[in-house]
């Protein structure tokens, strides 16, 4: 009687760990230089999720669902456009001005299993200022 318990409390726990998906990441300590159209790569991981891959700042979708993300960029003292991207598409965009101004936005976003975000420069080269930057998604359940 007690293992059958003890395996429903692990197989509970187990469906609960499964069913969620979320990450935040930041960027290290210090000013950083991203080339137009790149890809910003948050490897500074706070909340792990397998769809999150730290080395290319991409985040793919591991299941179905309404997912709210976030972003956050601080660009020190030069001008920054960010996009957010699912697919390839622009879906928001981010913009500072000068002497360290921030800018965030908070979408909801539907997702499909293998579905693709990530935060890209669009402006030509420019900085963006250490943790101040923050990509986050969590699927709502």
């Amino acid at each position: 009687m007690m293992m059958t318990h003890i395996f429903t409390c692990i197989l509970f726990v187990l469906m609960c760990h499964s069913s969620n998906a979320a990450f935040t990441a930041t960027l290290p300590t210090g000013s950083h230089y991203y080339p137009q159209n790149g890809i910003i790569r948050y490897n500074q991981v706070l909340l792990a999720d397998p769809g999150y891959n730290s080395a290319s700042g991409v985040f793919t979708a591991p299941m179905n669902g309404t997912y709210s993300v976030s972003v956050t960029m601080m660009s020190g003292l030069v001008t920054a456009h960010l996009t957010l991207r699912k697919n390839t598409v622009t879906y928001v965009w981010l913009y500072t001005g000068n002497e360290y101004d921030m800018a965030t936005q908070n979408v909801n976003m539907n997702l499909v299993i293998g579905d693709q975000i990530w935060v890209q420069m669009t402006n030509r080269a420019t900085y963006l200022f250490d943790v101040y930057n923050t990509f986050s998604a969590v699927l709502i359940p």
